[in-house]
């Protein structure tokens, strides 16, 4: 990316707040950022704020990453992590209503970081052919779905023991 000068808002905001830039694996260091964030204050938000909010960030994480992909003149650069902000938050809403564990946020950054890597199918198929801001987010909803389902899969086995 050619060297920015001054402040800009898509590059805030679709790095999560600079945490992109970390240099190394900075996907992951966006999932450990949302994982903080969580279990620090958004597990304690009403059900329907915390949708509503990741519904929110899904909303300006398209915009803006749709301007830093503009300023950056590449495709889903890597210093874009507000996706897999976003995919983790998508993550925990499969536990919502259950009492806080911190085994179950531990388990969904696993199967995130797991699914977002490994990019099944049709996440690697929208991660090839969505373009903008909508394909750098949605492919890593979708993986967050994934997670979702065995996530709630290995709460149900391990809920009698």
């Amino acid at each position: 990316m050619a060297k920015q000068k001054g402040f800009n808002i898509s590059i805030f905001i679709s790095s999560f707040f600079y945490t992109g830039f970390f240099p190394y694996a900075p996907g992951t260091a966006g999932s450990v950022a949302a994982f903080l964030l969580y279990i620090s204050i958004l597990r304690f938000l009403n059900p329907y704020y915390y949708i509503a909010l990741c519904v929110f960030t899904f909303i300006m994480g398209v915009y803006f990453s749709s301007g830093a992909e503009k300023i950056s003149g590449m495709k889903d650069p890597s210093f874009i992590v507000i996706d897999e902000t976003v995919g983790y938050l998508t993550v925990m809403i499969g536990v919502l209503g259950f009492p806080f564990s911190i085994l179950y946020a531990v388990y969904g950054f696993i199967l995130f970081r797991f699914f977002d890597i490994l990019k099944p199918f049709p996440v690697r198929y929208i991660d090839k052919n969505v373009e903008g801001g909508l394909g750098v987010m949605l492919d890593d909803v979708v993986a967050a779905l994934f997670s979702i389902v065995v996530l709630r899969f290995i709460i149900t086995l391990t809920a009698h023991i």
